[in-house]
């Protein structure tokens, strides 16, 4: 490839192979820090002290140096990067690997909770990177099986965290261990007194440089986050699209087969959704973004990598249906949105297991954007639907010219200054076809019965308050009570640790099983089915059943118990009371009926 005198990196004398590397994955061009660290750390000597928040692209400012500079291999390690935890440690990993073109450098990430064995083989194979978390990193060598007699770079990411998280003896032993000629690279948040120790003991006199970005460029994010169970994200996700005034946004996904299935899932929803990962090709990419910045679709679904270097304006949203390996990911993630004076909201829906994720998550976050990640409910259906009568009202109005908009103001309101905005331009009048039809319609139905009926025929499906499903919603995150060790939270939790309510405040019962189908007061009911077992039915086969004579999505035919000659089931009680009324007007159905 021919070197291009035009790339935004091409000024740093970065390889063909290294501007490639970026080019492909979307670096448009280099951040604060990046500008500050690439052209030092390609320099052949001199340390490197950054004080820099998290999600300036600090692995790419250390990163790049090491994948234009180690490009042979060696008998031992040339770099290690120490991390406080072994999320981060992954995300430099595979970070740094994303740029690498060609069989060097190796990269091996050792971290605890993984099998030791594997990543002594990994060393043993040969690498010229090893990222690490102190602790593995002791016992590596304790072991004597990491050697770090030839590391020329020594890097420490996230150095206040190794504080926080009392890992700063450690890090001292490891720069102990390491030669007096390498060079030291050393990331920082702040620069509390323990830090400034290590760089005047280690390193000596150096200029400590600050990213230069303004606060005020912050993300103007509100940050929120749900507790629930991995089988109720879609509907979660679903009630938050549909809650909103107005929903234009990504949703981040951990893999390139998550994207895909749940774009695949929400565009049978009924959502203008697609998916944009690694594995599309450039002009499928780019097609797809096309309809995206156009709002044909409004919701996509992205890894974080496909989502590199995007920069699309007005999005309302940020949705983690996976939550992110690391806060510079979070960070990145969430400045989609809330630019150019608009706020945004991002939402994370975790898991119960990352109770604990969410909340280091939260408290980092306070101290780099100032504000924590709050605690929010899943919006409760009354509330949606309320949300979506409002666009509705909204459209419907929108759609008419102004002059019949000022016909139907009372007189002393059906006025206009030419300063108003707030209508469509004047026209002449509707096609003569709109009306001939809105009079014909009126003279048979009468004027509301004839709105009724537009209204059912165009949003009839977006009415119909059953096609949401229900959650179980656990509580706010809260730490552990040390002297009892049980969770804590600002309301009592059930023994389960989460609470159940009814179907307008938006929570689930579990769902499966004979004992949990009497869900009565809760807007269920349970019904008798003549169909069981010695019928050759199956529990499929019910569910087929209720789903057709119900009218409901399949998701809320729920509990079903099958026994010889009958089966008994949930269903929301409108959907009961169809059911009923089907088997009665088809007498060569298997009855319904109420199971009382």
């Amino acid at each position: 490839m021919m070197t291009d005198s035009t790339h935004p990196f091409f000024a740093f004398g970065l390889s063909d192979a290294v501007l490639d590397a970026l080019t492909r994955k979307g670096f448009t061009a280099p951040s604060s820090i990046q500008s500050i660290a690439l052209p030092r750390l390609l320099a052949d000597q001199g340390h490197l002290v950054v004080k820099a928040r998290t999600g300036t692209g600090k692995t790419a400012a250390f990163g790049i140096p090491l994948v234009e500079r180690l490009t042979q291999g060696g008998h031992a390690p040339r770099s290690l990067i120490l991390t406080p935890t072994r999320e981060l440690a992954l995300q430099i990993s595979r970070e740094i690997a994303s740029l690498t073109i060609g069989p060097f450098p190796r990269i091996t990430a050792v971290y605890g909770g993984a099998s030791i064995r594997n990543q002594i083989l990994d060393l043993k194979r040969g690498t010229e990177i090893v990222v690490g978390t102190p602790g593995r990193i002791m016992d590596l060598l304790e072991r004597k099986v990491l050697d770090l007699s030839a590391i020329d770079w020594f890097i420490l990411d996230e150095a206040d965290e190794m504080l926080d998280m009392g890992f700063i003896e450690d890090v001292e032993t490891i720069l102990k261990a390491v030669k007096r000629e390498r060079r030291v690279a050393l990331f920082s948040a702040t620069m509390p007194e323990a830090i400034l120790r290590i760089v005047r003991e280690h390193i000596g006199d150096v200029e400590i440089l600050e990213d230069t970005v303004p606060e005020d460029e912050k993300p103007a994010v509100d940050q929120y986050y749900l507790v629930i169970k991995k089988e109720d994200r879609l509907e979660a996700l679903r009630r938050i699209i549909d809650g909103a005034d107005e929903f234009y946004g990504l949703i981040f996904c951990a893999t390139k087969a998550g994207t895909d299935e749940l774009a695949r899932r929400l565009v049978e929803g009924g959502y203008s959704a697609e998916a944009i990962h690694g594995d599309l090709s450039q002009e499928a990419r780019e097609r797809t973004l096309r309809r995206f910045r156009s709002k044909l679709t409004t919701v996509l679904v992205a890894t974080d990598v496909a989502a590199r270097g995007l920069d699309i304006e007005r999005l309302t949203h940020v949705i983690n249906w996976d939550l992110p390996h690391d806060k510079e990911n979070y960070v990145h993630r969430i400045g989609r949105t809330g630019r150019a004076g608009r706020r945004g909201q991002a939402v994370s829906l975790a898991l119960p297991a990352e109770r604990d994720s969410i909340r280091h998550l939260s408290r980092s976050m306070e101290r780099i954007l100032g504000s924590k990640i709050q605690w929010m409910k899943v919006p409760p259906v009354k509330t949606v639907m309320n949300a979506i009568k409002k666009r509705i009202l909204n459209a419907v109005v929108a759609t008419l010219p102004a002059n019949t908009l000022l016909a139907a103001m009372p007189p002393d309101q059906a006025t206009v200054s030419e300063h108003d905005t707030l209508l469509p331009a004047p026209a002449a009048s509707l096609p003569p076809l709109h009306s001939q039809i809105s009079r014909e319609l009126i003279e048979k139905l009468g004027p509301e019965q004839a709105v009724e009926a537009l209204i059912t025929l165009s949003y009839g499906d977006l009415l119909d308050s059953s096609r949401y499903g229900l959650v179980t919603e656990f509580q706010e995150s809260a730490p552990r009570d040390e002297g009892r060790g049980r969770l804590t939270g600002k309301r009592p939790l059930s023994r389960h640790g989460f609470d159940r309510q009814d179907h307008d405040a938006g929570h689930y019962a579990s769902r499966h099983g004979p004992d949990r189908g009497n869900r009565g007061g809760s807007g269920f009911s349970r019904v008798y089915v003549g169909l069981g077992r010695r019928h050759g039915a199956s529990a499929k086969d019910v569910a087929n059943l209720l789903i057709r004579a119900g009218s409901v999505p399949g998701r809320l035919v729920d509990a079903i118990e099958l026994k010889d000659y009958c089966a008994f089931a949930t269903l929301p009680e409108d959907a009961a009371r169809r059911a009923c009324a089907f088997s009665r007007s088809t007498p060569e159905n298997p009855t319904i009926k109420p199971a009382f």
